[in-house]
């Protein structure tokens, strides 16, 4: 396949897949946990540095997916890639925070499996991008 043409497809699915992942990161953090957990707060600070973090990671994660032994486009490849992210993207730091400032591990447990569910969003939205871009 034509590298201009992979090339093109990973960076629309990391600015696709990035968008998507701030969003939902935005409604779990700022609107679901806040109104079942009195001890979060809604905040609204970082936003833009927030969404070019999730970008970088959409870009990591469309490469993982272009690249992987398994050649075929599926929403489980995209979902997998999403999923394993998701865990080294967030419990190995979630593990030192909790051990460096004595906070609760069953919580990163609860982060991480979040962030799966995240991760896991953004790998199928990679997926139907580089599934619509094909169609081009």
């Amino acid at each position: 396949m034509d590298t201009k043409k992979n090339i093109f497809k990973m960076i629309i699915a990391s600015f696709v897949s990035g968008f998507a992942m701030w969003v939902v990161g935005g409604l779990y953090h700022n609107l679901i946990m806040p109104a079942v957990n009195e001890n979060m707060h809604p905040h609204h600070e970082g936003l833009g540095i927030t969404l070019i973090a999730y970008i970088l990671l959409g870009l990591l994660m469309s490469y993982f997916y272009l690249n992987s032994k398994n050649n075929r486009d599926s929403i489980s490849k995209g979902i997998m890639i999403g999923a394993i992210i998701g865990i080294l993207w967030v419990f190995p730091h979630g593990l030192t925070m909790a051990a460096v400032h004595e906070s609760s591990v069953s919580y990163q447990i609860t982060n991480t499996i979040y962030h799966i569910i995240e991760q896991g969003i953004g790998g199928i939205v990679i997926f139907g991008t580089f599934r619509y871009i094909m169609k081009k």
